[in-house]
């Protein structure tokens, strides 16, 4: 790694504990620079702008939370890896709430944004779709899974409702009903439902 890599991974580093402390919107180029105890100008050596930077700490983020999915390494079977990936939704959510709250601000300042450089992104969410699938199969030959028909479209189904709930979760609570149950059992409860689909 060279020093310009290093120096890069630092700020965003420092972004990232600002955008999980605050939000993605508030903070400011400015506040990155003076976190990281550099200049506003030395930044932009390392990131054309702030819509590069924000994708950046997304990548390094989706990178931090991907072996919590899947550990390719495992040799246990295809539903007990299926199991491992449904309930780090949970898990995520318990430990790091902050990160479902991020994604919703990073889906949300993309649209606004009209950010289109998301290639890598998305390639890296494909490698949490492959771990399933090889997972599934495996599942289904030796007994373990049940056969759910179109698995693609189980698989964007289902994770989409979760990820979706453990967004709202994470960014919501100012009303009344938003405080009548506990958040985390919630997804334990979607995930039991969908799990409780797969089980052979």
């Amino acid at each position: 790694m060279t020093i310009k890599d290093a120096k890069r991974n630092f700020v965003i580093d420092e972004a990232v504990k600002l955008f999980l402390e605050k939000s993605v919107s508030s903070v400011t180029i400015k506040d990155i620079a003076k976190a990281s105890g550099l200049g506003e100008a030395t930044i932009y050596r390392y990131f054309s702008g702030r819509d590069e930077l924000v994708v950046a700490c997304a990548l390094k983020l989706q990178s931090e939370v991907e072996k919590r999915f899947f550990d390719l390494s495992e040799t246990s079977s295809g539903y007990s890896r299926i199991e491992k990936f449904y309930n780090a939704y949970g898990e995520t959510f318990r430990d790091e709430p902050q990160l479902y709250r991020f994604l919703s601000e990073f889906d949300a300042y993309c649209i606004s944004e009209g950010i289109d450089c998301l290639e890598e992104y998305a390639d890296n969410i494909d490698r949490f779709k492959e771990a399933y699938l090889l997972a599934y199969t495996e599942g289904t030959l030796e007994g373990s899974v049940r056969p759910v028909g179109d698995v693609e479209l189980f698989y964007y189904s289902t994770t989409h409702a979760l990820l979706s709930l453990c967004k709202k979760l994470a960014v919501e609570g100012m009303i009344r009903q938003d405080r009548t149950t506990d958040k985390a059992k919630e997804i334990v409860v979607l995930t039991s439902l969908i799990l409780s689909s797969l089980k052979a």
